[in-house]
């Protein structure tokens, strides 16, 4: 049954599965980066211009304005940038560029597309920027991209001067409006002194139309020289380079993006996957586990040596498969046992070599057999730095005889496994030993390994304790098709092995006999 724990995120495994798409995800991400670098290139390029327009404080300080509540209000950047989008200013700035540049393609071009963005409510060729304080006073930036260095220099003035006329007319609307007040306050004065009823009555009255008519001519004035809030700030400077297209950029980015987001399918995918986190997870499939083993730091990609079979957490887990294997055995004697896995660095040597060492500290004598033609990662195990000579047996076979105490390497150097060849040399020596351990390639990925396990006598499977479930489901079901005995599973890098053990016996070798020790895991 499936555990209840929560599942975190496994970077074991997903890092074997980054290393298996390496290569497709590089080799797709160049390909699109590739295709984007050409189609950018062959896009017409598209230059950029920008004029500038400057916000100032609000409030003129005239006493006219101010006596008849004529202000221009302050302009938020929304509202600017929605009167940038009207279609007053848009269809000023259409005529203004018709008439300042003159008339080629690449301008009917401008236009058309102009007019269609108006029509569609986008604005992908005229952009504005604001950078204005909390008075709503600074800088705009409007920006215009077009075909050519002259038509982006003459987009972005036209429509900052249709934008500066916009806003002279909003200010303008309010003077005329004082205007129309005065008017009226003057020619009610008037027909008010037409009927006062004394001299001194038509004196006050003709005091106060003389005022109005005074701020009147003031306001008249000002309906000549306003400008509102905005002014122009700086004109649009002819680009000398286009901003568009960038085809190594572009290439950079959908490069990191197809990298990125193949990455993240990957991690998804692999999550989604069936895995095993433990020995619960491997029951249903009808076999028992013969024990778990924890990670041992720093093992993967370590060349050389047994040192990490003698750890004590290791080397007592290891003492609960070698009981699991001899329980599964029942006293069968002269057994040939293959040890595999279903795909690669599961951790099978690892096993095979522990399993061996462990069995020879119990008396058993063991023939450990480098049967995995490609790696021969038994070899490195036992012999690096021992400089032992081997005995040289008939065909490719050659044979080490106490590597360790207890313990006689045979290895071929045949570039393949002969399933009956193997066979025939194993049981040839078998005699002598008490059992033999055939450290085989992955079942899925050599299929003689199965083949030499139907003639031997058994077979341990060894899978990581992150491995995907199908390739095992898959493997127990060839197993049993070709008559294979499986004696079990080993739950290699089981990371709650680690962390609930407290202590181990002793490395004890033949012949000495064990003795608790505390060990610290």
């Amino acid at each position: 049954m499936p555990t209840d724990q929560p599942k975190d995120l496994d970077l074991t495994a997903l890092l074997r599965v980054l290393r298996r798409a390496a290569l497709p995800l590089i080799a797709t991400a160049l390909l699109l980066a590739g295709l984007t670098y050409l189609l950018s290139g062959s896009r017409p390029a598209v230059y950029e211009g920008s004029a500038s327009v400057a916000a100032l404080p609000t409030g003129s300080g005239n006493s006219v304005i101010v006596q008849t509540l004529v202000t221009a209000p302050p302009l938020p950047p929304a509202v600017v940038e929605r009167a940038l989008r009207s279609p007053a200013v848009w269809q000023a700035a259409l005529t203004d560029l018709r008439r300042t540049v003159p008339e080629s393609p690449a301008r009917r071009e401008l236009l058309g597309s102009l007019r269609a963005e108006a029509s569609a409510g986008e604005g992908r060729s005229v952009t504005l920027t604001a950078q204005v304080n909390q008075d709503f006073a600074g800088v705009y930036e409007i920006a215009v991209r077009a075909p050519t260095p002259e038509l982006a220099q003459g987009g972005a003035d036209a429509f900052a001067r249709a934008l500066l006329e916009w806003d002279r007319q909003r200010a303008l609307g309010g003077i005329v409006r004082a205007r129309q007040n005065l008017v009226t306050e003057r020619d009610d004065l008037t027909a008010r002194i037409a009927a006062a009823p004394t001299a001194l009555d038509e004196r006050t009255l003709e005091r106060l139309r003389g005022d109005v008519v005074q701020r009147l001519q003031q306001v008249e004035v000002l309906e000549q020289t306003v400008s509102g809030t905005l002014s122009a700030l700086a004109g649009a400077v002819r680009p000398q380079n286009p901003v568009a297209p960038r085809p190594l950029r572009d290439a950079l980015l959908v490069f990191g993006a197809t990298l990125f987001f193949g990455v993240l399918g990957l991690s998804l995918l692999d999550s989604l996957r069936p895995r095993v986190r433990g020995p619960e997870d491997l029951r249903g499939l009808g076999l028992p586990v013969l024990g778990s083993l924890p990670p041992l730091p720093g093992r993967r990609g370590t060349r050389g040596g047994l040192g990490w079979a003698r750890q004590g957490v290791f080397r007592e887990q290891l003492e609960f498969v070698r009981v699991g294997v001899l329980a599964e055995l029942a006293g069968r004697e002269r057994a040939a046992l293959v040890v595999s896995s279903a795909g690669v660095a599961d951790g099978k040597s690892t096993l095979t070599a522990g399993l061996a060492l462990s069995l020879s500290g119990h008396g058993l004598r063991v023939l450990l057999v480098d049967a995995d033609v490609f790696r021969h990662t038994q070899e490195t195990h036992w012999l690096t730095g021992s400089g032992a000579a081997p005995q040289d047996l008939a065909g490719d076979f050659r044979l080490w005889a106490e590597v360790a105490p207890g313990v006689s390497l045979l290895s071929s150097r045949a570039t393949r496994l002969d399933p009956a060849v193997f066979e025939a040399e194993i049981r040839r020596l078998l005699p002598a030993y008490d059992l033999a351990l055939i450290d085989t390639p992955p079942a899925l990925k050599i299929a003689d390994t199965l083949a030499l396990a139907r003639r031997l006598d058994g077979m341990i499977l060894v899978t990581d304790a992150s491995a995907p479930r199908a390739p095992l489901e898959r493997l127990v079901e060839d197993a049993g098709r070709l008559g294979v005995r499986l004696l079990g599973f080993v739950v290699n890098r089981h990371r709650d092995v680690a962390s609930g053990a407290g202590y181990a016996y002793a490395y004890a070798s033949p012949g000495r006999a064990e003795r608790p020790a505390e060990v610290t895991p």
